[in-house]
């Protein structure tokens, strides 16, 4: 028994557990930073790291607007955002 009854539903609904699968490797690939040693997670809860340990761990970044913070690492630019908290909410990764 097929549970597909064309290829195209398989296609599709391959396709979308393909798309499901890359989203959640892009998110989690930005809910941490390495600063030499040292690791440092993001998404505004309790065990997100607070500014002055991203300070302490990672040192100035390269640029501050408020509570965007920029990293220069290996070419590319992580973007550090901060909530009103002093707690690191999102790290982007841009070339």
């Amino acid at each position: 028994m097929n549970i597909f009854r064309t290829n195209r539903q398989a296609i599709v609904v391959l396709f979308g557990l393909i798309l499901t699968f890359a989203a959640n490797q892009v998110m989690a690939a930005d809910k941490s930073m390495r600063c030499g040693t040292h690791l440092i997670h993001a998404g505004g809860g309790k065990d997100s790291a607070l500014m002055y340990e991203v300070l302490r761990k990672c040192g100035e970044p390269v640029a501050k607007q408020g509570n965007d913070w920029i990293y220069s690492q290996g070419g590319k630019q992580k973007l550090l955002t901060f909530n009103l908290e002093g707690r690191l909410q999102r790290i982007e990764s841009r070339r």
